[in-house]
C-alpha cells in the first residue's frame, strides 16, 4: 500500500471521528442562557437552539413583569397603585391575570394566601418602605371589575407580589417559548421552574432541596417522564429569615392571621401544577404558611399536588398529598 493511500485513509478516519464527535456533541448539548432579575437568578435551558431574537424577546419578558410587580421599584405599576390609593383604578392585563389567579388562591386556602401585606413585610425588612411610615392593623382583600380590567381595593393596605410574581413570569416564557415551537425546555427563576418536552429523548430531572443542609443537596428528585410539562414551586424559610435585636428568627411568609412570621412546623413545601407556575408558585406560599396537618387538608380538598418536608419532634418526615402520588413523578 502506498504512502499516498495510507494518508488519505488517515485523513478519511481522522475526518470520521471528528463529524461522529460533532454530531455527538450537538446531540447532547444544552443551549444556556441566564441573568439576574427579581433579587434572584433565571435561567432558560434548552436541547434546541435559542436564536438571539428568542433571548431578547425572554429578558424583555422578565424586565417587563419586574415593571409591573416588583415592590423594590418605585416606579413599578403595583408601587404606584400602593404608594396611591383608590378604591378604584385600571391596571395592565398582566396585573389583573396575576391578581385574578391570587384571589382564586386566597379563597381556595380559606384565606391563608393574601397578597395584601406588603406593609408587614416592609415591617419585617423583606420589602423597602419607600421613606413611608406604615401601619398594618388589619388584613384586607380587594375585588376585580372584568368587564373594564379594573381592581378594586378596600384599604390602603399594600400589596406583595413576591408570591407570585416569579412563577407568573415563568409561564410567560414557557408560553412564549411553546408558541414558537421551542417546546423541550427548562426555564428557572429562583427556584420557580417549568420542566416542558425533554433533553435529547431523556426526562429532565429537578432536585427539591434538603432544607436543612447549607449546600445543594437534594431531598428527592422529580422528573417528568409522565408528563410533557410540569410546574414546580418550593417555599420554606430555610434561606431567607433573620433575627431581630433579641435573636428571634423573623421569616418571610407571614401569617395572615396574626400579620406576623410564621411559625409552624414545616421546613419547605413543594407544589406540582400539571398547567400553570402562577398557580404553583402562590399555592406553595400559602401551604408554607398553613402548618402541615392543614395544608395536607386543603391540598387533598381541592386536588393539588405537594410534598411537605415538616419537623414532627425531634425527627424530620415528609408527607405527600393524594394527587402526588396520582403524577408519577
Amino acid at each position: 500500500m502506498s504512502r499516498y493511500l495510507i494518508s488519505k485513509i488517515i485523513a478519511l478516519t481522522a475526518g470520521l471521528i471528528l463529524l461522529f464527535i460533532a454530531f455527538n456533541h450537538n446531540n447532547n448539548s444544552i443551549y444556556y442562557i441566564s441573568g439576574e432579575a427579581y433579587g434572584t437568578s433565571w435561567s432558560v435551558s434548552s436541547p434546541e437552539y435559542i436564536a438571539d431574537h428568542h433571548k431578547d424577546k425572554i429578558k424583555n419578558i422578565i424586565n417587563d413583569i419586574d415593571f409591573v410587580a416588583s415592590n423594590y421599584k418605585s416606579e413599578s405599576e403595583i408601587s404606584k397603585i400602593n404608594m396611591n390609593y383608590s378604591e378604584y383604578q385600571f391596571i395592565s392585563p398582566d396585573l389583573f391575570n396575576i391578581l385574578k389567579i391570587a384571589k382564586v388562591v386566597e379563597l381556595e386556602s380559606e384565606n391563608f394566601y393574601n397578597i395584601m401585606l406588603g406593609k408587614v413585610s416592609s415591617n419585617l425588612g423583606f420589602s423597602p418602605d419607600f421613606g413611608k411610615k406604615l401601619l398594618q392593623k388589619n388584613i384586607s382583600t380587594y375585588d376585580l371589575d372584568e368587564k373594564n380590567s379594573s381592581l378594586i381595593r378596600y384599604s390602603d393596605n399594600w400589596f406583595d407580589l413576591s408570591s407570585i410574581a416569579k412563577g407568573y413570569a415563568v409561564q410567560k416564557i414557557h408560553d412564549y417559548l411553546e408558541s414558537n415551537n421551542l417546546i423541550n425546555h427548562l426555564i428557572d427563576i429562583g427556584g420557580e421552574i417549568i420542566i416542558s418536552g425533554n433533553k435529547h429523548g431523556n426526562p429532565w430531572n429537578i432536585g427539591i432541596q434538603n432544607p436543612l443542609s447549607d449546600i445543594d443537596n437534594s431531598a428527592i428528585t422529580i422528573n417528568n417522564s409522565e408528563h410533557n410539562f410540569l410546574a414546580i414551586a418550593t417555599s420554606g424559610e430555610y434561606r431567607n429569615f433573620k433575627f431581630d435585636k433579641d435573636g428571634n428568627k423573623i421569616t418571610h411568609t407571614i401569617d395572615p392571621n396574626t400579620l406576623t412570621s410564621i411559625n409552624n412546623n414545616i421546613l419547605s413545601v413543594t407544589v406540582i401544577n400539571e398547567s400553570s407556575a402562577t398557580y404553583a408558585d402562590a399555592y406553595a406560599t400559602a401551604f408554607n404558611a398553613m402548618g402541615m396537618i392543614k395544608a395536607i387538608d386543603i391540598a387533598n380538598k381541592n386536588n393539588v399536588a405537594i410534598m411537605v418536608i415538616y419537623k414532627n419532634d425531634d425527627v424530620i418526615d415528609i408527607i405527600f398529598s393524594d394527587k402526588w402520588y396520582d403524577l408519577f413523578v
